[in-house]
């Protein structure tokens, strides 16, 4: 059961992460033209925290 939980815990943290990260491009792309092409470091940073936390915490949840 903890195999399970774990694979679930990354799986979602990842999808998140994901999420995180697509925004951030999608908004860099809706910014270009404006002449405002600014890559959210703070997002990106943030999707890499959220997939680390993931990837930790499967480890953690299933005892390896």
């Amino acid at each position: 059961m903890n195999e399970r939980g774990a694979v679930f815990f990354y799986r979602t943290a990842t999808i998140l992460a994901g999420l995180v990260a697509a925004l951030a491009v999608i908004s860099y792309f809706l910014n270009a033209p404006r002449g405002m092409p600014i890559v959210s470091i703070a997002a990106l940073t943030l999707a890499a925290v959220i997939w680390i936390s993931g990837w930790a915490g499967r480890h953690l949840i299933a005892g390896r």
